[in-house]
């Protein structure tokens, strides 16, 4: 994992010039030489135009750059499939083709389908029967013309069709039949395959004529307002990452276009090359974006406490680096730090050392021209 540094506006206050200092964090070398004091006169100090900082402590917040794949979770793919064998009579689908919801996908052909619809029919007609021949003989159990065990067996009877009935009934709903509108003259021997979800057309694995089983999947569909970001996170970097947690990514082929995301879930397994998962959902849907592209995610990662100085504070010589510090009126004082992170704003470090800065006044703005004169006190 890559880590990239910037610094929340939390650490640094101004205090002189009006110009806002930039924010960091440094590490800082103890034993400091009165060699590296520097006196400016009035005139130098006014024709410095210096600005100055009171150093604070801060948050500084990192951001993880990694990798990952867009990617659909299991809500957002639909696999179709019958749950009665049959032959494909109709097919105009390919794959890219878009569906809604409920439409139909393609017919299918068998026997089977008719007899199922005639086993409804004939259930149907029987169970009326049977609650006719109840109701007449609740009446002449009461005049005690039947016998009530006789009765008893009739409702048995009855009971018994009902639920074969309404296993009957639920078999039919399965092939996308109706039962509750389901006549003689409806009976058909073809059924239709439903879209259960709207989406793109992924895979079409049937073709007119061909007979399919319960076990076939005949069709892929995948929803693309349910695509997510998964991004790969190295075991050692997994703890650092909540839900909730917000970045950007970006296609590899096309780096300049960011799309924020905030992350759903962290996986709470390692994979055998000791990676995870980050399941990162897209704040809005984007376009061109299709399951499979590579992606670059810069996620913001849990922010730490530092002493934060901005670069312009920061001055380069003999390969070490120095800031100025404010001893007095017009007075200066070179200190050597160790940077430990950096980016084009900012410079951080954490350790006890840098500590020492903290409330200390910061040259900021024209820092260079107190170098200027250090080195040549030094010459």
């Amino acid at each position: 994992m890559k880590t990239i540094y910037t610094i929340l506006f939390t650490a640094i206050l101004l205090a002189g010039c009006g110009t806002d200092p930039k924010q960091a964090t440094v590490a800082v070398e103890s034993n400091v030489d009165s060699v590296n004091k520097v006196q400016l006169s009035k005139d130098q100090a006014k024709l410095a135009q210096l600005g100055f900082a009171t150093i604070q402590q801060g948050k500084m917040k990192g951001i993880a750059r990694l990798n990952g794949v867009v990617d659909v979770p299991p809500t957002g793919i639909a696999s179709v499939s019958i749950p009665m064998g049959g032959y494909v009579q109709d097919i105009n689908l390919i794959p890219g083709t878009y569906v809604k919801k409920g439409q139909v996908l393609a017919t299918v052909k068998d026997p089977a389908y008719v007899q199922l619809q005639e086993n409804y029919l004939a259930a149907k007609v029987k169970l009326n029967f049977l609650q006719q021949d109840i109701d007449r003989q609740k009446t002449l159990l009461t005049q005690e013309a039947v016998s009530k065990k006789s009765f008893q067996q009739l409702q048995a009877e009855y009971n018994a069709n009902a639920i074969q009935l309404k296993a009957l009934s639920e078999q039919l709903k399965l092939i996308n039949i109706q039962p509750e509108t389901l006549t003689t003259e409806k009976m058909t021997s073809m059924v239709q395959l439903i879209a259960p979800i709207g989406g793109y057309i992924t895979k079409v694995n049937i073709n007119r004529g061909k007979y399919v089983t319960p076990q076939d999947i005949l069709l892929e569909i995948m929803d693309p307002n349910d695509i997510h970001a998964a991004i790969t996170i190295y075991e050692k970097d997994i703890a650092g990452f909540k839900v909730g947690m917000k970045g950007n990514v970006a296609l590899t082929q096309d780096p300049s276009k960011k799309y924020p995301v905030t992350i759903l879930a962290v996986s709470q397994n390692i994979n055998e090359d000791k990676t995870g998962l980050l399941h990162c959902h897209f704040d809005q849907i984007p376009k061109n974006v299709l399951p499979g592209m590579f992606l670059t995610a810069d996620l913001f990662v849990e922010s730490n406490e530092a002493v934060l100085i901005p670069i312009d504070a920061v001055q380069r010589y003999q390969g070490k680096d120095y800031v100025f510090i404010q001893t007095g009126v017009n007075e200066f004082e070179a200190i050597a730090i160790q940077i430990s992170q950096s980016n084009n704003e900012y410079v951080s470090v954490n350790n006890e050392a840098a500590k020492t800065l903290l409330g200390k006044t910061l040259v900021v703005k024209n820092a260079f021209s107190l170098l200027g004169m250090w080195m040549n006190k030094s010459e």
